[in-house]
């Protein structure tokens, strides 16, 4: 064992491998057993480089086998008939070596992808069909490598050293793979497929134009100038671009486009940036919006571009983001939008499309806070199990992005809002946060699960002789307890379902927002409890909450009186979307709701909320309590509150 971890260690320091790297390889442990059950991003936190990632498993996988097992029982048979089987053999054996050598030519053998990517000033373009490009599919040897895809790159698209796009000696070539990164030269094809495991592979012919010497020294004296003006704006501004980033339009779709480096550190300003999409625009190779495909120009001829996968570089940031929100799915066009890392740095607007595909007149602060209220309220109702305490549950339709989107929400809402979605289950928080658990496992199992088993395991805690067994190991079945259930044994039973139920089934969404929210929500355990505590509403914090004029008449105060009797009356739900409709969010994310009374006619009269200013406008003409209840309750119970004063 000793001697297979020196050979891998001798192996990393062959390929130049940091000596640090090395180290932190040996402290956790990780031999060739551990090495082939990796996933490559887990070693990707070992070895940064792609291509010693591919060639350190190659090499773990042949090296000398660990002693044989023991023979079993059909081995053994075998060993007794091995004289039948040498005499069959005999007889079949120039059958039996024509099917191996023909097995062997076809395992020598693998399908691959080839595509075309040209780089024009800058930009990088995927070359169609119709322009002698498209995706080319062919077999090659399991162990060819970059030379080999070259070479087989090149007889594709440039027949005879020609291409609709110029001479072969015009252009630089390189082979990039499936990532769009370099290919290194000492990785095969068969490496990568056994590391990566796609059922095939694709690959792309990178060219770009080789320089005259006249556009080199023209290109010279451009980023001599260029600079030079950069630095005197950087020296204005250096700190109010530093942390920067270029906002990409939602609505322009290129088949591909990304900025290199070099175009980059030579243009930074945005107005460069501009005129290159218009550039791009006049191009015909770059298409925007839908477009219906032919015969001619299929899909099947296009290489799927992934912009995540492409390198991308910044130089400028457009500090606000403008958001689109429509009412009739909120949810998911939020987990678009906070898809893009970059989102929790910016400064956010919303408009949000009614279902009459008009747009809503009311902006602010007070819609920001709707459409989290209305994001976390969503999530509740699909992406989480449980009644008053709520945990993610796992969907096959919910990726590691998707998970990190809504980490995302949680952390941008609670910078610009101070709202903590308060439903999820302390104990899932607090391990994401601190990686330990100080909440009650089983007070806050108690709350996840439905009122009717809550009865049931408290009164089996409180008095297991008197509990109803059938209801107790039905509810025990629910949660696949696989212990005898005592008196003595119940509390340790229900601590450890709690724990599989909050924090192990959950562990793969706490790992996704842990990684978003490491280092960046600054709370400790007290903090966190207490932030529970403070925004959760009750009927006694909110009536706290409201702010009447000093001087009212004898219907305004009867009518504050009417509204007072009302939050004390309604239940848990009802007093969210209360606290909604006044301020924008279901939680006490305010310390005061300003009361303000208005004329109004019987026809015109009902309650109005500014959500911005978190004030609560009523008509002071009501004659009883059941009419003001029945009219409030009218507006809170309505599907859709539009937003229309600006």
């Amino acid at each position: 064992m000793e001697e297979n971890i020196d050979n891998i260690f001798n192996f990393l320091r062959n390929r130049g491998i940091p000596e640090e790297e090395i180290t932190l390889m040996k402290q956790q442990r990780i031999d060739k057993e551990v090495i082939l059950l990796m996933e490559d991003a887990d070693l990707a936190k070992y070895l940064p480089s792609y291509g010693d990632r591919i060639a350190l498993i190659h090499f773990c996988r042949h090296q000398t086998p660990s002693a044989k097992r023991k023979l079993g029982l059909f081995e053994k048979l075998r060993e007794k008939m091995k004289l039948r089987k040498e005499t069959n053999e005999d007889e079949e054996q120039p059958q039996t070596s024509n099917k191996k050598a023909s097995f062997k030519a076809k395992s020598c053998k693998r399908n691959i992808e080839i595509g075309w990517l040209n780089n024009e000033n800058g930009v990088v373009k995927q070359v169609r069909a119709r322009q002698g490009g498209g995706t080319r599919k062919l077999q090659i040897n399991a162990e060819a490598r970059y030379d080999d895809i070259l070479k087989e790159g090149k007889a594709l698209f440039f027949q005879n050293g020609n291409s609709t796009k110029g001479q072969e000696s015009d252009f630089d070539f390189e082979i990039w793979d499936f990532k769009q990164n370099l290919l290194p030269k000492d990785v095969s094809v068969a490496m990568i497929y056994n590391t990566v495991k796609l059922s095939i592979l694709r690959f792309y012919l990178s060219t770009c134009p080789k320089m005259s010497l006249t556009e080199e020294s023209s290109d010279e004296s451009d980023q001599v100038s260029d600079y030079s003006d950069s630095t005197k704006v950087d020296d204005c501004s250096q700190n109010e671009n530093e942390q920067q980033e270029i906002y990409e339009p939602q609505d322009i779709v290129p088949d591909v486009f990304f900025i290199s480096d070099e175009e980059v550190s030579i243009h930074s300003s945005q107005d460069h940036l501009a005129d290159m999409v218009l550039n791009v625009s006049n191009d015909p190779e770059i298409t925007f919006g839908p477009q219906q495909p032919t015969v001619e120009d299929s899909l099947s001829d296009t290489v799927i571009h992934d912009p995540c996968d492409s390198p991308q570089n910044f130089a400028n940031d457009l500090p606000n983001r403008n958001l689109t929100i429509h009412y009739s799915h909120s949810f998911n066009d939020m987990i678009e939008a906070f898809s893009d890392h970059r989102i929790v740095t910016q400064s956010l607007t919303v408009k949000r499309i009614l279902p009459n595909n008009s747009e809503e007149a009311g902006s602010g602060p007070g819609v920001l806070r709707d459409v989290y209220s209305s994001f976390w309220s969503d999530f509740y109702e699909h992406c989480t199990v449980g009644t008053s305490a709520k945990v993610p549950f796992l969907r096959h339709d919910f990726s590691s992005d998707k998970w990190k989107a809504v980490s995302r929400v949680l952390l941008k809402g609670f910078k610009d809002c101070k709202y903590m979605p308060i439903k999820l289950a302390p104990p899932l928080l607090e391990d994401m946060l601190f990686g330990a658990v100080y909440t009650d496992l089983k007070t806050t199992f108690l709350k996840f699960v439905s009122c009717q088993e809550r009865d049931v395991l408290n009164q089996a805690l409180n008095d297991f002789s008197s509990v109803d067994m059938d209801e107790l190991l039905d509810i025990m079945n629910t949660y696949e307890c696989r212990r005898r259930v005592t008196a003595s044994s119940l509390p340790g039973i229900i601590e450890e379902i709690a724990h599989k139920e909050l924090i192990q089934k959950p562990m793969f969404v706490i790992d996704c927002w842990r990684e978003v929210t490491k280092g960046l929500i600054s709370l400790s355990c007290e903090e966190i409890q207490q932030l529970y505590k403070d925004l959760k509403p009750t009927p006694k914090k909110v009536t706290g909450l409201l702010k009447f004029p000093e001087e009212m008449s004898e219907n305004q105060t009867e009518v504050a009186n009417h509204l007072k009797r009302y939050i004390r009356e309604i239940d848990e739900e009802k007093l969210c979307r209360f606290l909604r409709f006044c301020t924008g969010s279901d939680l006490v994310v305010t310390e005061a709701i300003q009361v303000e009374f208005t004329i109004q006619t019987d026809f015109t009269r009902r309650p109005i909320g500014h959500t911005c200013g978190m004030v609560l406008e009523l008509s002071d003409s009501y004659d009883n309590f059941p009419q003001f209840r029945a009219e409030f309750n009218c507006v809170l119970e309505s599907n859709i509150w539009v937003m229309d004063i600006v």
